[in-house]
């Protein structure tokens, strides 16, 4: 919401920004303008789309005026950032500011965050960049690739061309680099049988009249396992405490395209595997239209991913920031009906044995017993 800053002496200018108390980041993308540049809109009225690691949603106008916009679509904009202005008259005169859409660099040029990275990271000189005005990323990777085609010596693994990754991948990967880099992460494998879990999941659906998978099953089961197992949905603290969660929230990996959602299914311990496996179907229909909201991406507490159907026989899934516990499922070996479950987790919060009873625990639950 804007607040009284955000406007003129006056009141002709009311500053669109990028809302705080909505994003679980430091950044967001511009997936698109909704509302046509210069046309009137109403207090609370969507005006614009902007794009987290987890979620899209819309930007409302704060106030009646002419939309003004700032921001171009596909730019990074800092939450409190600015993306457009709200005017009393169409041709009221925009502040002589230039869109926050980044910090300085260096105090020399102004640029996007992307392309203040890029920059630094390249090592290139702001002074090529004069009478741009404004800079983004690819006008520091025409830099880059102009001075590649220059140099004399050539790549020798031959031609090569630069794609950026989309702007969910990139917070995937920031998101993995935070793992490796603060949780050390043990594994454990333990194998089921696959065909009695679909036998289970096609009684439960002929009892319940629900569409239920094996993954349905495997989300109840973790669940039920760390409701019993408390230090496997728990966080630990920058001062060594252990942060147990009360509730367990499951997490469950959906990849769609080249992006990849984190969906949860809250209190999942207290729910039967018709009702997970209704609202986790639903979060996937969700993710594909790419209508997620942050409601329905926020709050895990461990987390569960699935190859099945992949022909991938082992795999070592990497645990969520701020969680202890990963499990994973993937397709058994050729002619046989045994596949791994493999559990990662948080070797600081739990030993060996600890581990191999919560993995019992887990198939305990799914086949039944």
């Amino acid at each position: 919401m804007a607040t009284q800053a955000d406007q003129t002496a006056d009141g002709a200018v009311q500053a669109i920004r990028v809302p705080r108390e909505s994003v679980n980041a430091d950044s967001v993308y511009i997936v698109g303008w909704l509302v046509p540049d210069g046309t009137l809109v109403e207090p609370g009225t969507d005006v614009c789309e902007v794009e987290t690691s987890k979620a899209v949603f819309a930007v409302p106008s704060p106030s009646r005026g002419y939309l003004r916009h700032q921001a171009p679509i596909g730019a990074e904009v800092p939450v409190g950032g600015i993306l457009g202005y709200v005017t009393v008259e169409a041709g009221t005169p925009l502040p002589t500011e230039a869109p926050e859409a980044g910090p300085s660099t260096r105090g020399v040029v102004r640029a996007s965050v992307k392309a203040k990275r890029l920059i630094e990271q390249s090592g290139l000189d702001e002074g090529l960049f004069a009478g741009l005005g404004f800079v983004r990323e690819r006008d520091v990777l025409k830099i880059i690739e102009a001075q590649r085609s220059a140099q004399t010596r050539q790549d020798p693994r031959g031609e090569s061309r630069s794609e950026p990754l989309g702007p969910i991948q990139r917070r995937v990967a920031r998101v993995m680099e935070q793992s490796v880099a603060s949780i050390p992460v043990a594994y454990l494998d333990r194998r089921i049988d696959m065909h009695a879990l679909r036998q289970r999941a096609e009684e439960v659906m002929t009892e319940s009249r629900t569409l239920v998978t094996p993954v349905d099953l495997l989300v109840s089961a973790v669940a039920s396992a760390a409701a019993q197992s408390p230090h496997f949905n728990s966080s630990l603290t920058a001062d060594d405490r252990l942060q147990v969660f009360a509730q367990v929230n499951v997490g469950v990996a959906v990849d769609i395209g080249d992006d990849l959602y984190i969906v949860v299914v809250k209190d999942a311990a207290r729910k039967p595997v018709p009702v997970i496996a209704k609202e986790l179907h639903h979060l996937q229909y969700l993710a594909q239209r790419r209508r997620l909201g942050v409601s329905e991406l926020e709050g895990g507490t461990i987390t569960v991913t699935s190859m099945l159907g992949s022909g991938i026989h082992g795999f070592r899934p990497i645990p969520y920031p701020q969680q202890a516990a990963i499990v994973g499922i993937c397709d058994p070996e050729p002619e046989s009906t045994r596949a791994v479950l493999t559990l990662g987790f948080d070797h600081r919060i739990a030993n060996g044995s600890q581990a191999a009873a919560f993995v019992a625990a887990i198939d305990a639950a799914l086949r039944g017993t």
